[in-house]
């Protein structure tokens, strides 16, 4: 225990090749992994505007229509880095056709991976962005 004690206090400086290897391959270990959660932030900040973006479409048609799967389709092309992108609408209702006053929700997923360097796709994260709206359209 006091040559431990010893090494951490003594100035001399003594290092090896070795184990400045260690230190600087822990430092870019470090670094993927960081890199790799910033592109999962971004990832599910990328997936919140698109179930918001869809809520928006669907308060002002006052349903799901064509518009509302080109609109999604649209915005998944503009994501980079996620698999098995999907959507669900959840109402009370009719998804087709919602009164105005009817609540609804918006729930888009997918699976991102933290993996280091290259694409290992080590560790599968599922992420999930949700939204909830009124319908603004009267169907007679």
């Amino acid at each position: 225990m006091k040559n431990k004690l010893y090494l951490i206090r003594s100035e001399k400086g003594e290092a090896s090749y070795i184990s400045s290897f260690i230190y600087i391959l822990a430092a870019v270990i470090l670094i993927a992994f960081i890199l790799n959660v910033f592109h999962i932030i971004s990832v599910k900040q990328a997936m919140d505007h698109c179930a918001d973006q869809l809520t928006k479409q669907i308060q002002l048609s006052g349903g799901i229509n064509g518009d509302t799967a080109s609109l999604f389709t649209f915005l998944s092309s503009q994501m980079d880095g996620v698999e098995d992108l999907t959507w669900q609408v959840d109402s009370p209702v009719s998804t087709d056709q919602i009164q105005i006053g009817t609540p609804f929700y918006v729930t888009v997923s997918g699976k991102c991976y933290l993996g280091g360097f290259w694409n290992f796709n080590l560790v599968p994260i599922q992420i999930v962005a949700q939204g909830a709206g009124v319908s603004e359209h009267y169907w007679k």
